[in-house]
């Protein structure tokens, strides 16, 4: 019977944060009038002074519309879904280097593509911590037999990864927003390389 996994204490930290947040851009957006949004989301049509904060701020960058409260509830769910098991399984400074290591390659990549295409869109969203935290766990079981996607379907652990680059390129296809595409791979890739960085053999001791 599939259970939601324990609430690890980096991972119940990182959720009352990004809500606590969502909430303060609500009452500042659409109460007092400051757009947050704009000050928070990655800028990737025009770089600047503002992409300095934008590539740590824009995971906390949410629309404050009534359409984004599902939106905002099921991506709290899934972290907790699929970034609570890694953190128990690596501990907590593992789970906060991925999380960086997640979100700055899925802005960088993003800043690379938006320069690149025309009227490229702005990222925000907490969607680079969620993918790369699935691709880092399910990399981590990487041929050690099968795992429960979700607790539903039984399958390799590299095809979960191939699962979420179909519903990426999927989303491509039906939004023609090449930016989210590629803020999507810069995070499947690197929970895959953060992975592959801790498997790294030791490094020989220097000779005195």
């Amino acid at each position: 019977m599939f259970r939601f996994p324990p609430l690890t204490p980096f991972v119940k930290k990182l959720l009352i944060v990004l809500f606590g947040t969502w909430i303060a851009q609500i009452i500042l957006q659409n109460w007092a009038g400051v757009p947050m949004f704009e000050f928070l989301a990655l800028d990737t049509a025009s770089p600047g002074l503002n992409t300095v904060w934008q590539l740590g701020t824009y995971v906390f960058a949410f629309p404050t519309g009534p359409q984004a409260v599902f939106s905002m509830l099921i991506t709290l769910v899934f972290l907790w879904w699929m970034l609570a098991p890694f953190e128990q399984r690596f501990g907590q400074k593992r789970t906060i280097q991925l999380c960086v290591v997640a979100a700055l390659s899925s802005a960088l990549l993003a800043l690379l593509v938006g320069l690149m295409v025309p009227n490229p869109s702005a990222l925000y969203g907490a969607q680079a911590l969620l993918l790369g935290s699935i691709a880092a766990f399910a990399w981590s079981y990487r041929g050690q037999g099968r795992m429960s996607f979700f607790g539903v379907i039984d399958m390799k652990p590299v095809h979960i990864i191939y699962l979420v680059l179909a519903l990426s390129a999927l989303m491509f296809i039906t939004s023609g927003d090449a930016v989210a595409l590629a803020a999507d791979i810069g995070a499947i890739g690197a929970g895959m390389g953060f992975i592959e960085w801790l498997r790294r053999p030791p490094g020989r001791r220097r000779p005195k």
